[in-house]
């Protein structure tokens, strides 16, 4: 992930004479500036998720975590929530995003020839307000999988008709109506800058919180 870096020096009180009790308090008091800067980072994440996002679900708002900073290891880590990585990741960074869980749970159960490494693009699927097919949808179509008739599902590449790989509902006629076709990626314009986002509120919060932090180790410490 992209790193910040901040300016601790300037940061100080200038107009004081420094002790060295004031020395053996700055490492504590870092770092709970830095935590402070970090959770209201990650509350700025959650927010901008709905400037950058059309309609993010909170999956997606309340995906990022906060590892705090210590006395010995003056660094905290904002992040994204290991499950919820591979939703973000492309927007963070362009390029390519990862599987979706519902897509990996998908091509494993194929019953035609589909490489496994596709992604799945929806085609006729419904899907809400966020532009996500539902879990219910999903799990409609899992549980059609294999089965026969009217509404059961095919997962492959059909035979004849130069069909693309991907998911079909078999309709009462006969024929294949596609839900999802695979491709072989699926490609995010960068467009999610958290850099920037935690940046302001660092630049803007962290030099308040460590001389607040400051004069509270130190007043712990008489």
């Amino acid at each position: 992930m992209t790193t910040i870096r901040l300016d601790i020096k300037s940061e100080l009180p200038t107009v004081i004479r420094w002790t060295d009790t004031m020395t053996k308090q700055l490492p504590f008091a870092i770092s709970q500036a830095l935590n402070s800067v970090g959770f209201d980072g990650r509350t700025a994440l959650g927010g901008a998720s709905r400037q950058y996002f059309n309609q993010p679900t909170k999956f997606i708002e309340n995906a990022w975590l906060v590892r705090k900073a210590n006395k010995r290891n003056l660094e905290v880590q904002i992040y994204p929530e290991r499950k919820r990585l591979p939703y973000l990741r492309a927007n963070i960074y362009g390029g390519s995003r990862g599987r979706k869980p519902f897509e990996v749970k998908l091509v494993s159960m194929q019953v035609g020839n589909m490489p496994s490494n596709v992604r799945l693009v929806p085609n006729i699927v419904s899907q809400n307000s966020q532009g996500n097919v539902s879990r219910a949808t999903l799990g409609r179509i899992i549980r059609n999988v294999q089965s026969s008739g009217k509404n059961s599902v095919f997962i492959g590449k059909p035979l004849g008709g130069g069909r693309e790989p991907g998911v079909y509902q078999r309709m009462a006629s006969g024929k294949l109506r596609p839900l999802f076709t695979a491709v072989p990626q699926a490609r995010y314009e960068r467009r999610f800058p958290i850099a920037d986002i935690v940046g302001k509120v660092a630049k803007r919060r962290f030099g308040g919180y460590l001389r607040s932090s400051l004069e509270r180790a130190m007043a712990s410490a008489r």
